[in-house]
């Protein structure tokens, strides 16, 4: 059963949010339209003070030959459930247990409802003549990145630490500070769990209460240290 905390609203006001909007439960896992308005971007849509904020940075990297593309930013709830399903499909049809089709797909991929992408704040970047999302091509993009990127309030969440949990090493998977940390505070206080239940998403009749805390513990929560700080 949601808990009662669910049906009360989250009052909490986020720069770049209008000041009349109120951050649900609903708007932190994707599925609320209420964020749309609060969006900027023609295919590719962030929150107005990221895109802003990176539209600055790509062109402070194409002056010194860095050609940052936006690849992937906001996505509802349905978008990325059709990314976990279609995944979820391929490795049920090469054999895999749905224990081990999770598994797979969450070296990568977030369960629909727990993914930063939810929120406006968080892009995947590719080099312009780089071959996609690839960690080990895209040499000259990570050394611009990891010089620059802060300056303009990206942090890269998904570090190369083999202490950190959760999600393998991600070089394209950036976030606006600034924006997302508060909103992954509030995240942290909804019963997500209860939310996601019966959506949809599949292999999800597997997910126990213990499941999930410790995916949130290991998954939601394995990121770049920097972003839990003040």
């Amino acid at each position: 059963m949601i808990k009662k905390t669910l049906f009360f609203l989250l009052i909490l006001v986020l720069f770049s949010f209008k000041s009349d909007t109120v951050i649900t439960p609903e708007i932190l896992i994707g599925k609320s339209s209420a964020i749309q308005p609060l969006l900027k971007g023609e295919r590719i849509k962030l929150q107005t003070e990221v895109y802003d904020a990176l539209q600055k940075m790509i062109k402070a990297a194409k002056k010194d030959g860095v050609h940052i593309m936006l690849v992937s930013g906001y996505r509802s709830f349905n978008h990325q459930k059709r990314i976990w399903n279609r995944k979820f499909d391929k490795y049920r049809k090469q054999g895999y247990s749905v224990k081990k089709c999770i598994e797979k797909i969450t070296n990568y991929t977030a369960i629909p409802g727990t993914s930063r992408h939810h929120w406006g704040t968080d892009i995947d970047l590719s080099d312009k003549y780089a071959n996609g999302l690839n960690n080990n091509k895209r040499e000259k993009f990570n050394q611009w990145m990891t010089k620059n990127a802060k300056k303009f309030g990206f942090y890269l969440v998904y570090t190369n630490d083999k202490h950190r949990t959760g999600y393998k090493y991600e070089s394209w998977h950036f976030t606006y500070k600034k924006l997302a940390k508060p909103l992954l505070e509030e995240y942290l206080k909804t019963d997500v769990f209860d939310l996601i239940k019966q959506q949809g998403i599949k292999g999800s009749y597997t997910f126990t209460e213990a499941f999930f805390k410790d995916y949130v513990k290991n998954y939601v929560l394995g990121i770049n240290p920097e972003l839990l700080k003040n």
